[in-house]
């Protein structure tokens, strides 16, 4: 077995039809990488009924038929081959399997039981698997491969998602100005704003690992040109912002000259072409939808008086947000699929508590990773995607919603940052035992 902090990773794929790249992922993760699979087509399926509407709007049915056998086969392969796992606590996925328990136990007082009951056993499935990835032998290099699966995953339902769009296939066709086209591409488990933070993870992952040194200019340019090809049809505007200030946050790692260099000429472009860029930001939307964010301040402030109502524990993990729209008096606003921001609906969902312990662990997790960052930029395909974690949790669901493809990315950051960190101590123990052996020896003679 190789020493912790010596794996050899094959180099990241996102092409959906890279069968070597999914059968290496596979053979890395065995029946780990099929349970996380099982997770990730359950939470994101959910939106395969014309009633489901999105996350925020799952239907009984859909969790029945669909998340409830994804789920039980999840706990199956998991089952398969148990492993324990002792946790120091120093490890954020303590916290992390806290948050999961906090979740599971709300299902006491929640509006709608059967859906908390049911993303908190997706939330602690999701969890088990990367705890169990820890007792097995090269666990960093396992958990690239789980990155891998998310990674192949998400491009595959892009991928589908915009091949309907182009052979204008029934449901894939949104009448709405997309970033570059006069309609959006979407599909019954994709909408038009999750294409385009799923394109942007994809690119934001490609470009880390390309600046890193990890995958050859050639190799990475195609990629990302596919990823931004997907990006091209997608409807939101908040990924767009989120890809610009990610490879400005990436770039700035390297060289903060370089950095502010680009930012400044950002600002330039910004303030000549203002009347250019606020027409290709409204796209179609009215004057009082561009103001609103698209209606996500009107939710916002529905939520805080929803808030005020159930302020320590709220009113059940997962449906906080459902509560919020079901009696916002507002039909185009009612149809959201969530209220569009994850600490809004970890607010509405857990109360104070909830938002207390999530948001002591997000700043922790990401003090670490941006410290892990400047030591093992060989993990930046990883230790990037804290920035898609902290955009998509403020401007969509983002990792304290539900089981979802930014919550399996979660698990990546963190089961790396806890393995390295306990890796770093164990070898620098292993160095005080050797300078004492030597001390000892030299006291001999």
């Amino acid at each position: 077995m190789r020493p912790l902090l010596e794996t050899l990773e094959p180099p990241t794929s996102i092409y959906p039809w890279n069968v070597k790249a999914w059968a290496a992922a596979f053979r890395t993760t065995g029946v780990l990488g099929m349970a996380l699979l099982a997770l990730l087509l359950g939470a994101m399926i959910q939106y395969a009924t014309p009633d489901g509407g999105g996350p925020g709007h799952s239907s009984v049915k859909i969790l029945v038929l669909v998340r409830g056998p994804m789920c039980l086969l999840a706990l199956l392969l998991l089952l398969f081959r148990p492993r324990t796992t002792k946790l120091h606590l120093t490890d954020t996925r303590l916290l992390f399997l806290a948050f999961g328990a906090l979740y599971l136990v709300s299902t006491l007082w929640s509006a709608i039981k059967i859906e908390t009951l049911g993303k908190s056993v997706e939330i602690l499935l999701a969890t088990i698997t990367f705890l169990e990835v820890s007792r097995m032998p090269d666990p960093l290099e396992r958990v690239s491969a789980l990155k891998q699966i998310t990674l192949l995953t998400i491009s595959l339902i892009a991928t589908i998602t915009v091949v309907g769009y182009l052979i204008h296939a029934p449901g894939f066709v949104q009448a709405r100005a997309g970033l570059f086209t006069p309609t959006t591409a979407q599909a019954p488990f994709l909408s038009g704003n999750g294409l385009g933070y799923v394109s942007s993870a994809l690119f934001l992952v490609i470009f880390a690992e390309w600046r890193a040194h990890k995958l050859r200019t050639g190799n990475a340019v195609c990629q990302m040109i596919f990823a931004m090809g997907l990006f091209s049809v997608s409807a939101s505007r908040t990924s767009f912002v989120i890809l610009l200030l990610s490879v400005l946050l990436i770039v700035g790692r390297r060289s903060k000259a370089f950095a502010f260099g680009l930012a400044f000429v950002m600002l330039l472009l910004i303030t000549v072409f203002q009347p250019q860029i606020s027409v290709f930001l409204h796209g179609n939307e009215s004057a009082a939808d561009f103001s609103t964010l698209s209606g996500r301040t009107v939710v916002w402030t529905a939520a805080m008086r929803q808030f005020h109502q159930r302020p320590f524990l709220g009113a059940g993990g997962g449906v906080g947000g459902k509560q919020v729209l079901g009696h916002i008096g507002n039909f185009s606003l009612q149809t959201m699929s969530s209220l569009h921001n994850g600490f809004m609906e970890l607010l509405t969902g857990l109360g104070v508590v909830g938002i207390t312990l999530c948001g002591f662990l997000l700043l922790w997790v990401t003090v670490r990773t941006w410290r892990m960052w400047e030591t093992h930029p060989e993990h930046s395909g990883t230790y990037a995607l804290i920035i898609h974690v902290w955009l998509t949790t403020i401007m969509s669901t983002g990792i304290f919603g539900w089981m979802g493809y930014e919550m399996a990315f979660f698990l990546c950051i963190m089961t790396n940052i806890d393995l390295v960190h306990r890796a770093r101590i164990e070898n620098r123990v292993l160095a005080y035992e050797r300078i004492d052996e030597r001390e000892l020896v030299s006291v001999a003679e």
